[in-house]
């Protein structure tokens, strides 16, 4: 029987992360544990095709004694051929605040009571991800970001250019000389500059500094912070730039336009 979909905004996959396999767990029964309880607890899993667009909603139906996977189908018969012919489908998903993530490969596809599914074998590991843990996306050159700071009394607002991003902070690069960032400084309400979305607006806390060398060999530091509390649609917003920025990469690397 098919789990009970809500409409809320799907999670979106995140890549490109420092130490990624830290999270990873791969044992067949730790494997089989989180995947069960994903459908014990009917949750809304957001399955992405990839090479693909849009994502889909789908959930875990079951766990098979034969180390297999079993995912509802969709309604519309264009979204199951596009998750069949993909080379593999990431599925997202949330357990009591955690992040789960998984890879599906030769998926299948079954009538389960009347309605599609689809049948796929058990992932080698499952991603396990608690937002304290969420990683860092190295910004590509082909879609910046950009933060802008609060005017302070002696100057103007200043835009700086993003580094790295999470959902939980973000890293800029400026003067080497510069003071004034000191761990714990609140740098208070910024402004996120994301491709092709509407600023966004946190408050931002340093958690450290330090002076590294860029490409070029000159000397600049670099400013870690953590974000204030997001809005949801905030939090959304930058997901889903992560997610586009690794599916563009992943696609280059794999020579797919």
């Amino acid at each position: 029987m098919s789990a009970q979909l809500d409409d809320e905004t799907p999670p979106q996959p995140l890549a490109g992360v420092e130490d990624l396999q830290r999270y990873e767990k791969r044992e067949r029964e730790d494997v089989r544990r989180l995947l069960k309880a994903l459908a014990a607890a009917r949750a809304l899993v957001s399955a992405h095709a990839v090479p693909g667009e849009l994502p889909c909603p789908t959930a875990v139906l079951e766990v098979g004694d034969d180390d297999t996977v079993l995912i509802d189908g969709h309604a519309h018969e264009a979204v199951n051929r596009r998750l069949q012919l993909a080379h593999h489908v990431v599925c997202v998903s949330q357990l009591e605040r955690i992040r789960i993530q998984f890879r599906l490969h030769r998926l299948r596809p079954e009538r389960i009571d009347g309605r599609p599914a689809f049948v796929a074998p058990l992932p080698g590991a499952v991603l396990e991800l608690q937002r304290r843990e969420a990683y860092r996306l190295a910004i590509p050159a082909l879609q910046p970001v950009h933060c802008r700071l609060p005017a302070e009394e002696s100057g103007e607002s200043r835009r700086l250019r993003v580094i790295d991003l999470s959902a939980g902070g973000l890293a800029f690069c400026c003067d080497a000389e510069e003071s004034g960032f000191a761990p714990r400084r609140e740098l208070g309400l910024c402004t996120l500059e994301l491709p092709d979305a509407a600023p966004l607006h946190a408050a931002l806390t340093v958690a450290h500094a330090g002076i590294v060398r860029a490409r070029s060999g000159q000397r600049e530091q670099r400013v870690g912070c953590r974000f204030g509390l997001l809005t949801a649609a905030a939090e959304r917003a930058i997901q889903r730039y992560i997610f586009a920025a690794e599916r563009l990469r992943s696609a280059r690397e794999r020579g797919v336009r």
